[in-house]
């Protein structure tokens, strides 16, 4: 092992595999963080490589790898990208050394969603509460990523760096009354909101499965297309949906959001997202959800495209890379 002084930098995902936002955010780190990092760094991957994962500009140590363990035992300090939602070998072993950890959304929300929904059962991935707030406790700095406060701001101090997006596409709204949904299908997402609506997922299949066995929603006027990051921009361009399901309770950032919005595709808001913003067409029940969206059907191409230009214009102030990278950089650099 060399003498050399240096960190680890330690994720689950976000490589080449893109499987939701917390992915995105990593490899946003890679690109535009990590060629700047004074110090001498190792990104871990806590998975094993794939033969899918392409080679980046950086060399990745996955878990599989026989240096894997020996490089977290060697570092200085450990920063946590995006570490699992319960406790971990790996956290555990190394607590000491944990500088920084990102926090990526709320599970003391998330864990809850069904209940606030009124459903019987809960989609998420395997997370527990508890260690959220065990995380606090552990990690020297915690980041929060999201456009709101969580409820652990009044007793720890959390530094607040909200994603940013940056909107290209200039995308215009469509006629089509179809609804779009482009998001993992866990249930703070409320999937459910479109059943019986004319819509398009863009999810995993066997996610979508899930709703139809344990919760008995048909989707019977829904298309599925199964999820692939690389499709991702070919979804969004299509111009037989117009309206984008984007009622997403306890959404922290909402790439999802940002990306219907910058496509050209109205959104359907949740209640709790940006409530600062005046908008017209928000839900958090399904009851809601299909009063509004009979509402927008009678809105006009125009109407549409005047909403998004109003949208656009508050959320521009995320749409800073250089600035969303600094203030890490001081972080890390220091």
């Amino acid at each position: 092992m060399s003498s050399i002084e240096y960190d680890v930098y330690y994720s689950t995902g976000g490589v080449s595999n893109i499987g939701g936002g917390s992915d995105v955010w990593v490899r946003h780190w890679i690109e535009e963080i990590a060629p700047k990092l004074n110090k001498p760094f190792k990104l871990l991957i806590d998975r094993d490589m794939l033969q899918s994962d392409e080679d980046i500009d950086i060399q990745v140590i996955y878990r599989n790898h026989p240096d894997f363990y020996r490089l977290l035992d060697g570092a200085e300090k450990i920063h946590i990208l995006h570490g699992y939602y319960e406790p971990t070998k790996v956290i555990l072993d190394n607590a000491d050394k944990i500088e920084t950890n990102i926090m990526h959304c709320s599970l003391y929300k998330s864990l809850r969603a069904h209940e606030d929904l009124g459903l019987s059962w809960l989609k998420h991935f395997s997370a527990e509460d508890s260690w959220e707030r065990e995380m606090l406790d552990i990690a020297k700095k915690t980041i929060w990523i999201g456009l709101d406060k969580t409820i652990y701001h009044h007793n720890y101090d959390i530094i607040d760096i909200p994603n940013f997006y940056e909107f290209k596409q200039d995308g215009i709204a469509v006629e089509s009354n179809r609804v779009g949904f482009c998001s993992r299908m866990e249930t703070r997402k409320a999937p459910h909101f479109l059943n019986d609506i004319d819509s398009y997922f863009f999810t995993n299949v066997e996610h979508f499965a899930w709703w139809r066995e344990n919760l008995n929603y048909d989707f019977d006027k829904s298309k599925l297309f199964q999820f692939q990051y690389k499709n991702l921009q070919k979804f969004l361009q299509r111009d037989d949906w117009g309206i984008s399901h984007s009622a997403h309770i306890y959404e922290p950032f909402g790439y999802s959001i940002f990306q219907a919005i910058d496509y050209g595709k109205l959104p359907i808001l949740s209640e709790d997202w940006l409530p600062n913003i005046v908008y017209p067409y928000r839900a958090s029940t399904k009851e809601k959800f299909e009063k509004v969206y009979e509402e927008i059907c009678d809105v006009s191409v125009a109407t549409r495209q005047a909403l998004l230009q109003h949208l656009k214009s508050h959320l521009s102030e995320y749409d800073n890379k250089k600035d969303w990278a600094n203030k890490y950089l001081e972080i890390y650099n220091s």
